[in-house]
């Protein structure tokens, strides 16, 4: 991995990983008990494995559990078998499982966005292209995709854009979250178009 996607995925884990304190509906969606910022697990999970490091990947999983019990809660959907068989199995399919969670991690950060508290969205936001900047690793290694990363980027911009803003000047320009909920869609339809493994 280049050293300014490291530098990228430091800052944004330095700037916005905060201890979450969500409502009590938005706290049944996402885990609220996670003590280490979720993308620097998946890294050290990633990187692990490539190593051959197979005793600090199954340490380092117990601490996205609860991610996964969440998205098995919201989606329907129960990665950790398939996570397990990939691990004992140690071929490539166990990297495609992690990258399937990311994918739905990104899809249930949205979704606590999209009903969450106004002062946490932004923080799960920048989580959620935290998690797409190491996806986007993926991309990055063929030059002829480039220019699908950088559409993909915008459109987390737009995204973000609809959350509002405030002016140094003490003017806001408010949320649109019907707004936002069709540029998280158009996201996520776009990774899965390049990504269809992730379905």
């Amino acid at each position: 991995m280049s050293t300014t996607y490291r530098l990228t995925i430091l800052l944004l884990c330095l700037c916005v990983f905060v201890p979450l304190c969500l409502s009590p509906a938005a706290a049944a969606i996402y885990p609220s008990e996670l003590k280490v910022a979720p993308i620097k697990v998946y890294e050290s999970i990633l990187t692990n494995f490539k190593e051959k490091k197979y005793a600090n990947v199954k340490t380092a999983l117990t601490f996205i559990d609860p991610i996964m019990v969440a998205v098995n809660t919201e989606f329907g959907i129960d990665l950790k078998p398939e996570i397990q068989a990939g691990l004992k199995a140690r071929g490539e399919g166990f990297n495609i499982s992690i990258r399937r969670l990311i994918f739905y991690d990104i899809c249930l950060m949205f979704a606590v966005i999209s009903k969450g508290e106004e002062n946490k969205q932004r923080v799960l936001f920048k989580m959620c292209y935290a998690n797409y900047c190491l996806l986007s690793t993926e991309f990055l290694r063929d030059s002829a995709t480039f220019d699908l990363d950088r559409r993909v980027r915008k459109m987390f911009m737009k995204a973000y854009l609809d959350l509002g803003k405030e002016s140094p000047y003490g003017g806001k320009t408010p949320s649109d979250m019907n707004l936002f909920k069709i540029h998280a869609n158009e996201i996520m339809d776009e990774l899965i178009r390049v990504f269809p493994e992730f379905k």
